[in-house]
């Protein structure tokens, strides 16, 4: 309250000037507008962050190092050469292409310092043929393999393959061991035909126990496996590289890329099998140890099924295995 010039304070029971009370508020007035600058600013800052954020993930998405096309038995398949050396193919996963998977986490600069580095688009996927046919995918993904090899003239070749690449390469050394000098199986693992769980999540990290992953397996529809926030990101992201059609199409052959127990047990290709400790995969990879003889096994301690190609560890070991593994391409 005021009172001759005088300001009363209720609450303390003290009394102060009302030109001193006056500066008061304009202080505080003056603080408040420097508050709301500073909001501004930072609300701004975060803003071009985001949309600097938003304009990279655009062009990774659309900028494409092109290369050159062939024809495999009537799909056109996109692939890129580089280095010199012994030729290693690159095989991407599912709802990618050989940039995302290979190029931009390094993995094509890491290998072509020694290598004739060969990374090519899977038919349904980047700039290759997205054929709509059932009968177009399955076994036919794995012979575009063999089809490359014939067009660029290579008898035998060292061959990476992450996630469905990692399958297509399991396949590929149970019916042309003879091509392969060697093979790194990442991100992927085996999986028993007469099992009849559903694959698990592989961007969800693995139970602690088998046995409870496979409870969870057989009791969850596959289509929930998942509900986390970067799935759906992954899955919309994928939508979008990824031909819905082709897409359906692909995922209706995936028995046919089945490796019996007995097929595997009698690969001796020089291998190794890559995976992360918080890939969904981690299981299938630890299977594929137990029962592929001679294989090497090499857990990337906190990498997931997304983040194990920007792993340095990742490239090192890649590089290393093939190194070691020289002249057996021949």
């Amino acid at each position: 309250m005021w009172r001759l010039g005088v300001k009363w304070d209720l609450v303390n029971g003290q009394h102060f000037p009302a030109a001193l009370s006056g500066g008061m508020a304009e202080n505080e007035e003056e603080a408040i507008l420097t508050l709301k600058k500073r909001i501004f600013v930072g609300v701004g800052a975060i803003m071009a962050v985001l949309a600097l954020v938003v304009a990279i993930v655009v062009f990774l998405l659309v900028h494409r190092v092109e290369g050159e096309y062939f024809d495999s038995n009537g799909c056109r398949i996109h692939y890129t050469v580089e280095g010199q050396g012994e030729p290693v193919i690159l095989v991407h996963g599912v709802a990618a292409n050989a940039d995302l998977n290979w190029r931009y986490p390094g993995v094509i600069r890491a290998l072509s310092k020694d290598f004739k580095v060969i990374a090519f688009d899977l038919r349904g996927h980047g700039l290759s043929g997205k054929p709509h046919e059932v009968e177009k995918y399955g076994i036919q993904m794995v012979e575009d393999i063999v089809r490359l090899m014939d067009h660029l003239h290579i008898q035998k070749a060292h061959v990476a393959g992450y996630s469905l690449g990692g399958f297509l390469l399991l396949k590929l050394l149970a019916t042309h061991p003879d091509r392969v000098a060697s093979a790194a199986i990442c991100a992927a693992g085996w999986k028993n035909p007469d099992d009849p769980s559903p694959l698990p999540n592989p961007y969800t990290a693995p139970k602690a126990d088998a046995r409870e992953w496979l409870e969870a397996s057989f009791s969850a529809p596959v289509a929930s496996t998942s509900k986390s926030l970067f799935h759906r990101v992954r899955n919309a992201v994928g939508d979008r590289l990824m031909d819905k059609t082709a897409k359906k199409a692909l995922k209706q052959k995936y028995a046919e890329l089945a490796v019996t127990e007995a097929e595997l047990k009698a690969i001796r290709v020089p291998a190794i099998c890559f995976i992360g400790t918080q890939d969904g995969f981690l299981f299938l990879a630890r299977d594929l140890r137990a029962h592929m003889p001679g294989i090497e096994f090499c857990q990337i301690v906190g990498a997931g099924h997304f983040t194990t190609p920007f792993r340095r560890v990742f490239k090192t070991d890649l590089r290393d295995f093939f190194i070691r593994h020289r002249n057996l391409a021949q």
